[in-house]
This record gives C-alpha cells, sequence and structure tokens, in this order.
C-alpha cells in the first residue's frame, strides 16, 4: 500500500470504529468508494476488532478518552483543555475554557495525524461555513487558527459550547414530549435550516446527531463538515464535493444525493433529511429499514421507491413550516 492509502486506512477505520454495527458496512461503502485496498485493510482491523473480548481498537468514552488525551488539561492557544466532548478520525472536540473574555467553548482541534490536504481543507471549511451563519439555532464559531504542537501546526477553531447536549430524539424520549412540543422543537430547527438556505448553505448531513437540545430545551445545529457552499466566491477558496463523492448519512440522504452527483444536489436535500429526522421524532423509529442504507447501489436502485414517501415527507414540513 501507498502512504496515502495507509493514512486513510488510519482514518477510514477511526471513522467505522464510532459507527454502530449495523452501519459500519453502508460507511465504508461511501469512504472507500472503488480502493479496494483500503476497505479489505479496514474490514480487516474490523474483524480483529469484532473478535476481541473488549474491542482492543475500539475508542472508549469521552471521559475514558479525557483520562489518556495529552491536550486535557494544556493550553491550545489561548484555551485552557477540560475535557473530551467527542473524537472521531477527523478530530476531537474539547470542552475548554477562553481566557478572554472567559467563557466555556467547544473546541475542536484537527487531530495531529491526519495530513492530507483534502481533509485540512474539508477543516477549514466547516470554520469558513459556519463564520457565514447567524442563528440562535446554529452552534456559532468564535475564532479559528493555527497551533505549534511541536510536529507542526495543527488547525483549530472554538465554537458555542451546547451544554447537557443530547440529541434532538434522544432529548424528545428523554423528556416525554408530546407531539406539539416535538413539532415546535422540529419547527425551530427547520427555521435554522432556511436561514443556511439563506446563505447559500446546504447542510449535506442533516440527522438527529447532528442537532443537539441543550438542557434549556434550545436546539441547536451542529457539524457543517460536509457542508456545501453555493456561494461562488466561498466555492473557489474551499473544498468542493468531486462527482461520484458520497458524503453524509445515508439513512437520510435524499435519493439524488445517493447517487453522488454534487450538480444534482441543492436545498431540497436537505429537506428531504429532515422529513426522514421529522418521522423518526414523531415516530421513534426510521423510515426505512437500515437495510436500505447497506450500499450506494442499492440506495440508487432503491431511490425510485422512495419519491412518494419523499414528496409527501416534504409536503409535511412545508405544512409545518406554515
Amino acid at each position: 500500500m501507498t502512504t496515502d492509502q495507509r493514512q486513510r486506512v488510519r482514518e477510514v477505520l477511526a471513522e467505522a470504529l464510532t459507527c454502530p454495527p449495523e452501519e459500519q458496512e453502508a460507511f465504508l461503502s461511501a469512504a472507500c468508494k472503488d480502493d479496494r485496498e483500503v476497505r479489505a485493510q479496514v474490514e480487516s482491523l474490523l474483524a480483529h476488532d469484532d473478535q476481541a473480548p473488549t474491542g482492543f481498537m475500539r475508542l472508549p468514552a469521552a471521559e475514558a478518552v479525557s483520562r489518556t488525551d495529552p491536550l486535557v488539561g494544556s493550553h491550545v492557544a489561548r484555551y485552557h483543555i477540560k475535557g473530551v466532548i467527542a473524537a472521531g478520525g477527523m478530530g476531537t472536540v474539547y470542552e475548554a475554557i477562553q481566557e478572554q473574555p472567559s467563557r466555556t467553548v467547544a473546541l475542536k482541534v484537527m487531530n495531529r495525524n491526519v495530513t492530507s490536504a483534502s481533509a485540512h481543507r474539508r477543516f477549514q471549511f466547516e470554520s469558513e461555513i459556519l463564520a457565514h451563519l447567524r442563528h440562535p439555532n446554529i452552534a456559532q464559531i468564535f475564532e479559528s487558527g493555527m497551533h505549534e504542537m511541536g510536529s507542526g501546526n495543527v488547525p483549530y477553531f472554538a465554537m458555542e459550547y451546547v451544554p447537557e447536549a443530547k440529541s434532538i430524539t434522544a432529548y424528545a424520549t428523554e423528556n416525554k414530549l408530546g407531539i406539539r412540543e416535538r413539532l415546535q422543537l422540529f419547527a425551530t430547527v427547520c427555521d435554522a435550516v432556511h436561514h443556511g438556505h439563506q446563505k447559500g448553505v446546504i447542510h449535506r448531513d442533516l440527522k438527529p446527531g447532528n442537532i443537539l437540545v441543550d438542557d434549556a430545551g434550545v436546539p441547536k445545529i451542529i457539524d457543517f463538515g460536509v457542508a456545501r457552499s453555493v456561494d461562488s466566491d466561498l466555492a473557489m477558496t474551499t473544498q468542493q464535493t468531486e462527482v461520484g463523492q458520497l458524503v453524509g448519512t445515508l439513512q437520510y440522504m435524499s435519493p439524488e444525493q445517493c447517487q453522488g452527483d454534487v450538480l444534482e444536489l441543492d436545498t431540497r436535500s436537505d429537506v428531504y433529511a429532515l422529513g426522514v429526522i421529522l418521522y423518526e421524532l414523531l415516530c421513534d423509529v426510521p423510515p426505512y429499514p437500515q437495510s436500505a442504507h447497506q450500499s450506494k447501489r442499492y440506495c440508487k436502485s432503491y431511490a425510485r421507491r422512495r419519491q412518494p414517501h419523499r414528496a409527501a415527507l416534504r409536503n409535511l414540513c412545508v405544512e409545518i413550516l406554515i
């Protein structure tokens, strides 16, 4: 394998280990595309992990990561790292204290072992997208920059911290919200997505895990790492998705997004994802079985059969917005 392929194995493996077992195959199909060597290596490592009694490669919980992460207790720029919120293949999100003004922030730091130019562009792209959005239900970005860590400069950005965060579906379930309360919560999210669309930003990965609700019941949309901007000036200076590259989460993808053609994507793909989220929010189950999202090929063939449901879900979203 080439050096780039070995690095890609590390990145894909780290992400795959954070996926539920039933979603790993779909993720690998999207992440590895036609690179059979990378996929074979990742699948082999995942198989060894499954056979181990405790999952010897699996990312530990945030509390355990906090005890071993070398940045916890140190400073990144003017931010004191308190602990780990979440960790993935691209970067780690920390709970941190900003010195001036003094406040708690979520600090996202790119992993030092991620060295590809495309990964750096994607990380930078997320901070630039967030900087263009100003809405009370979209996690705000405060600052971005580079930090010297001995082995070179590592990018970071500080954004709004969501206290006691839960996904929108988990929050609704745990607080036993009624239908009217769930719809009110969802309508607030729709307003935030609409704000992004007015700014020319398509999120492309809307799902319950990227819609957090804080302890006061206020939803915040996060993770614009795979967002697409239709603004030509921003597009010229940031990463753009190539035709055939599948990004996002298959279970919430519109049919045109499953086909991987960036030229066919528009704001309706986000509206479709909102419809799937709404179904899950109201029914406590997803509208489609997991088996329908196990491969990009199946997703393409399944697209036609989803069209009637897609139209109904979008119409329902419009009714709520009105």
